[in-house]
């Protein structure tokens, strides 16, 4: 599974802030994302706070049983 971490900093109140999306589009660029983090910005929904990092996190799971289905 992968995920899309943007995540947020307010420098005055020593926090911070992150978005999840799960299983975000194939070939985003660094542009795109930090385009669409500052939109967020913009529209006031994270007030206070600056763009910090985006990362891709991808995870694989193994399982070995499953007994209750």
């Amino acid at each position: 599974m992968k995920r899309l971490y943007l995540d947020f900093y307010n420098e005055t109140e020593n926090r911070r802030k992150r978005i999840i999306v799960n299983d975000p589009v194939e070939g985003l660029t660094a542009e795109q994302v930090q385009s669409a983090m500052q939109t967020l910005l913009d529209s006031k929904v994270l007030e206070g706070y600056a763009i910090d990092r985006a990362v891709i996190v991808e995870t694989n799971s193994n399982e070995f049983f499953d007994l209750i289905q």
